[in-house]
């Protein structure tokens, strides 16, 4: 719609100059608001520049034994679900967390490690609401976020073992299926 009616973008990106600005502000105030960040990313940016930027590097450090999280926040349509799972049944168009799956699994299987374990989880938040999308009872249990001395754990979240790539993308499946997808004024624009 914003092509066919000659709209003025609202914002511009520069994926060499990790800038991002706001062009709006310019045009209605005169002022130019530009925001500089670890990594800038546009539509055309594949799944794999986006894991090799982000999530890559820390494969080996969770090799080591420390802990990782991606987390995905933005407004509807906003391209999370896209970022984070992409097309699971397609390997160039699966997205950052089935990549580092099978980055994972990979250097497990290089002999590094002699010992490990894989549990996974996945919480959805939606209107401020917790759910275990992998919960195999029939009514899944009140999540409770509890903090400790160790940081803030989701007590009463499932963990399930998975022995390799294949099985995750299983649960992700699993899950995706599960989860809640509302409508919004923006969804309809």
């Amino acid at each position: 719609r914003e092509t066919r009616t000659d709209a003025v973008p609202a914002v511009t990106a520069s994926t060499t100059g990790k800038t991002v600005r706001l062009v709006r502000d310019i045009v209605s105030t005169g002022r130019e608001n530009e925001f500089a960040f670890d990594h800038v990313f546009c539509p055309r940016s594949t799944q794999r520049e986006v894991f090799d930027a982000t999530l890559s590097p820390l494969i080996a450090e969770v090799i080591k034994g420390y802990e990782a999280t991606v987390f995905a926040y933005g407004q509807t349509g906003t391209g999370k679900t896209h970022t984070m799972e992409g097309q699971l049944t397609e390997p160039a168009g699966r997205g950052v967390i089935p990549r580092a799956v099978d980055a994972l699994f990979t250097q497990l299987a290089s002999g590094q490690v002699q010992e490990y374990e894989v549990v996974c989880s996945y919480l959805e938040i939606y209107n401020e609401e917790l759910a275990d999308l992998l919960y195999s009872g029939t009514a899944p249990p009140k999540i409770v976020l509890q903090e400790s001395t160790e940081g803030v754990k989701c007590a009463g979240l499932s963990e399930v073992g998975v022995t390799g790539s294949e099985a995750l993308l299983q649960l992700m499946t699993r899950a995706s299926e599960r989860r809640r997808i509302g409508t919004t004024k923006m969804n309809h624009r």
